[in-house]
């Protein structure tokens, strides 16, 4: 992605050079951006998949499910935690140190409020969702609530410089830190509790890197004027950011009251292999997309080129992910979780479908943000959630954990998805058009890709060779069919001499 300088040239001809260098500048830095994001996220979802695995062998579903409600709440809860603040300091298309001062402290303030008040009310919060013993998780996990406060503005800064290297490491900090205490907790009878601590320690390790990290630090300060235009950003974004975690913990939260806490363990196995693409694409279109398209908001014609290049990165990694899980969804669950986990094999193959969508919808959502349009987002996740909640019931009532995963597929199709698009096309003038082209390639790649997984499978017997060889076919499959759209996604120095010639030759995507 390009963007235009924002200096002003006395001389055309110097304009002109000083432009292109900038886009060159900011290029190369959303470019590398996005590499260490996509090795991070890869990196830490390998890691985290085989914690998950040891974990679902020492635990049982009813304490993931118990987790899986306090986790939930917490979500939800902490996307009010700092007003959309750290947003405003990553968009802002200036130096943010006007606004940072007072930045750090409404999100210190209000980070620390909203934590005391879920501790005050979590077994009331438990008891509301159907499962009391969640309390204790709860209240653990509204110390991450107030520490998201105070580590608002650090994490905002290396966001807004794409230092994705100190990102990685902050995460790689706290999972290093926050996981062997996992265990160890597990292994002893942590129960649920046992994530709730390991998230504490992980968090904090984290927020220390952050700070250390940053080129500058910044103190709570105040200034009154900065006050309104931050809360009129801020607050809708935040407003949003409720909706959109209560969208994503819908499920729990209504499963909590209707099923067993077993069975909401099944369906957050399912879910969590669901959401491999969102986990690796999340970081990338936060960290990365955000701040870019903010810095080109006032180009139509490079914002339009810079979303339609964020499309066809989602496609290339969600649709494959998708289409491969689907296919493979019988040996995943039994190679990574084990048998007791075999009630989410149908779950997951309805749910990847809608991790796919839901990437694209991630995309939309940031495009909104990078653009200022918070309260347009508001109203499209106001609707869907309005929808969604009674669609999930009655797929429960009628078809089981499987109906809740068809309830999120049809909502988000029929519902989400259309209004994103509408909402982009009206505030940056790219729409469907736009994406399809440099979509399309990558979605018919990817049914072939899951549909030679799953043939691939039956070859073989035992699970873990059923899983490596459909994954590896299936992978080659689409590795031949996309690697040319794939290189074109990665700075050129970063591509390995042996990639064939012919993939080097493509062109990014143009917008229309």
């Amino acid at each position: 992605m390009a963007a235009g300088s924002n200096k002003e040239q006395a001389v055309s001809i110097e304009a002109g050079s000083g432009e292109e260098e900038s886009g060159r500048s900011l290029a190369g830095q959303v470019g590398r951006g996005a590499m260490w994001a996509v090795a991070a996220n890869i990196v830490m979802r390998f890691a985290s998949i085989a914690i998950t695995a040891v974990l679902a062998r020492l635990l049982s579903p009813e304490d993931f499910g118990v987790f899986a409600i306090a986790l939930a709440v917490f979500l939800v809860v902490a996307s009010l935690a700092e007003l959309g603040m750290g947003s405003a300091v990553a968009r802002a298309a200036t130096e943010p140190e006007d606004i940072a001062p007072t930045v750090a402290s409404i999100s210190i303030l209000v980070g620390t409020g909203v934590g005391l008040l879920m501790a005050a009310f979590a077994p009331a919060l438990a008891t509301l969702l159907g499962q009391p013993e969640a309390a204790g998780p709860i209240r653990i996990l509204s110390i991450c609530v107030a520490l998201t406060g105070f580590f608002a503005v650090p994490g905002a800064q290396l966001v807004r410089e794409f230092r994705q290297g100190r990102i990685f490491l902050a995460a790689i900090v706290g999972f290093v830190t926050a996981n062997p205490i996992l265990i160890v907790l597990a292994l002893h009878g942590g129960g649920a509790e046992a994530f709730a601590w390991s998230r504490v320690i992980g968090q904090l390790a984290s927020g220390v890197v952050f700070w250390f990290s940053t080129s500058h630090r910044y103190l709570p300060g105040w200034r009154s004027d900065q006050v309104k235009p931050l809360l009129m950003f801020g607050l809708p974004l935040s407003l949003a950011n409720l909706v959109n975690w209560t969208l994503l913990n819908a499920d729990y939260l209504i499963l909590g009251r209707l099923v067993s806490a077993a069975e909401v363990g099944v369906y957050m196995i399912a879910f969590n292999v669901a959401s491999w693409s969102t986990s690796v694409l999340g970081s990338v279109l936060n960290s990365v997309v955000v701040p870019a398209l903010g810095r080109v908001s006032g180009d139509p014609p490079k914002l339009r080129q810079a979303i339609t290049r964020a499309g066809q990165l989602v496609g290339l990694v969600s649709l494959p992910i998708a289409a491969i899980c689907v296919g493979l969804s019988d040996p995943i669950i039994r190679t990574i979780y084990g048998d007791k986990w075999i009630d989410s094999i149908p779950v997951l193959s309805v749910l990847a479908v809608y991790g796919a969508v839901y990437a694209f919808s991630l995309l939309f959502v940031n495009v909104l943000v990078a653009t200022g349009q918070t309260m347009r987002l508001l109203l499209i996740q106001l609707g869907w959630v309005v929808v969604l909640v009674p669609t999930m019931v009655l797929g429960l009532r009628h078809w089981g954990l499987e109906g809740v995963a068809w309830a999120h597929v049809v909502t988000i199709g029929l519902v989400a998805l259309p209004a994103y698009l509408l909402a982009v096309r009206r505030s940056t003038s790219s729409g469907v058009r736009a994406l399809l082209p440099v979509v399309l390639r990558p979605l018919s790649a990817a049914v072939l890709a899951g549909a030679t997984s799953w043939l691939a499978s039956f070859l073989v017997g035992p699970e873990i060779l059923r899983l490596l060889v459909g994954g590896l076919a299936g992978g080659a499959v689409y590795l031949a069919l996309t690697g040319a759209l794939i290189t074109q996604q990665i700075p050129a120095r970063f591509v390995p001499r042996w990639v064939p010639t012919r993939w080097r030759s493509v062109e990014a995507p143009e917008a229309s």
